[in-house]
């Protein structure tokens, strides 16, 4: 009954572990990939306001030309380059699936980032596409010479996500400069999917954005707003695939939620977030500091994740490994949610961790982890 594709395509190793949370009393949720706290008040009232207010019917496809024109100057005003074009998607994960159906063919080779987020692998997939993966275990950087092997004449996107999910990690100047002259060198597109762009914790986030002609920028407002279920993002880059991608939204999702573009034009760019991630640095700082050395922790630059590896000694049978499966049924056991790294990796050494808890549930995480280290390590 069901389609080929489907046959490829597993269910979310996050999404097991939210059913899990569901049958577990008192949980130290380290899992969730959202930030733990309320949205502003100013942003809430805006929205209720929109929906009293009428604007529960369709807008135009590509969003509001207002809320359009304001994604443009926030986007110049951060990173100096004033997109050609821009569209409102349904959150980020709208534009991917928009940007990759634009502009892949069966047999294009995608190019992403190992570790990476789960959905980036199966939506190429499900456009027919080959996956190659570049490496960027230990320090979550990219080695410049492997993505310059990898690419070739086939190559249609060089994917770069920066602060990373799972990682935590930012990519460098020089990092960000060797995917674009990869890219340049054949006429691919950079995708770069920088929805945590608000969270960078040690100088600025450098980006693809006026460096290259094809770059496909995705970002949004989940993340630093504490909107999610809101499902508000944006894509902008060159005119002729913002265009392409505008009409596949008319046979997809059609537009974003009317009354939430309605909130986030009025108060969203108006808002100051900077004692949200301030707070969040100072939750990275702790993780940083407190947990156990065992877990060989580069310390994340950005997102509200970090990818610890699992303590121990290398499995006989898989020198690269560990034994996860008995670290993670001991994480259990303690109460602690968290995902393992190959929900997100071709390897099964890492397991990420979400900073987004309250300070109380934060200790204890950091507690369950260190006993934890202390009898695996």
């Amino acid at each position: 009954m069901l389609s080929e594709r489907m046959k490829r395509i597993k269910p979310s190793g996050i999404r097991r572990i939210f059913e899990l949370m569901a049958t577990m009393e008192d949980p130290i949720n380290f899992s969730i990939g959202q930030a733990h706290y309320e949205p502003p008040e100013q942003l809430v009232e805006a929205a209720c306001r929109a929906m009293r207010s009428g604007f529960n019917r369709y807008t135009v496809t590509q969003g509001l030309p207002e809320l359009n024109e304001r994604i443009r100057a926030a986007v110049a005003t951060r990173t100096g380059h004033q997109p050609q074009a821009s569209i409102v998607t349904s959150g980020v994960s709208g534009g991917l699936l928009l940007g990759f159906m634009a502009l892949l063919n069966p047999g294009d080779v995608v190019l992403l980032p190992d570790p990476n987020f789960t959905m980036y692998r199966v939506l190429a997939e499900l456009c027919g596409a080959e996956v190659r993966f570049y490496d960027l275990y230990p320090h979550w950087q990219p080695d410049p010479a492997q993505i310059e092997e990898l690419v070739d004449e086939r190559t249609k996107i060089v994917f770069m996500n920066s602060p990373s999910n799972p990682t935590g990690g930012v990519l460098s100047e020089a990092a960000v400069a060797a995917v674009v002259r990869a890219a340049e060198r054949v006429g691919a597109v950079v995708v770069t999917d920088e929805i945590y762009d608000a969270f960078v914790y040690d100088g600025t986030l450098p980006t693809p954005v006026g460096r290259y002609d094809r770059v496909l920028q995705l970002g949004g407002f989940s993340k630093t707003y504490g909107v999610p279920g809101w499902r508000m993002g944006y894509a902008t880059g060159p005119t002729e695939l913002l265009d392409a991608m505008k009409t596949l939204q008319q046979f997809t999702f059609v537009c974003a939620p009317a009354p939430f573009q309605v909130a986030i034009l009025e108060a969203a760019f108006d808002l100051d977030m900077s004692p949200y991630i301030a707070e969040y640095r100072h939750k990275r700082d702790r993780v940083v500091a407190e947990l156990d050395p065992a877990y060989q922790l580069v310390a994340p630059g950005g997102s509200f994740y970090a990818f610890p590896r699992i303590p121990g000694p290398a499995k006989a049978d898989d020198p690269s490994g560990v034994d996860g499966a008995a670290f993670l049924d001991a994480a259990l056991e303690e109460k602690l949610l968290i995902v393992p790294g190959s929900a997100f990796s071709r390897r099964a050494t890492h397991f990420r961790l979400s900073f987004a808890v309250s300070d109380e549930d934060l200790t204890r995480g950091i507690q369950a982890l260190n006993r934890l280290a202390a009898r695996f390590g």
